[in-house]
């Protein structure tokens, strides 16, 4: 049963970053192209992580599989953010106050 799982989830991770990848392509916007890519590192890591510990166990490989795709999750939030302010600078848009 494991194999079915795990193959299951990698499946579903790969056709995830499909889907991104095919909408970074046929966006209209720089802002559609970033929603799209900043998808990539939120949902098919996590779907790796999942096929990791249903194959690994709670083992070392498993938590290293955890602190990488933790810190995917934070430094695309990161990049994607300073990516959308250069974009809008840009674009000719005046800097957003806080």
């Amino acid at each position: 049963m494991k194999p079915v799982v795990v193959d299951v989830l990698l499946a579903l991770a790969v056709s995830s970053e499909v889907v991104c990848v095919l909408g970074v392509l046929f966006s209209a916007t720089v802002y559609d192209r970033l929603h799209f890519s900043g998808a990539t590192t939120a949902v098919a890591p996590l779907l790796l992580l999942a096929a990791l510990a249903v194959a690994e166990g709670v083992k070392s490989p498993t938590w290293n599989g955890v602190v990488d795709a933790a810190a995917l999750l934070v430094l695309n939030a990161a990049l994607t953010h300073a990516t959308a302010r250069v974009a809008r600078r840009r674009l000719g848009h005046k800097e957003l106050e806080l």
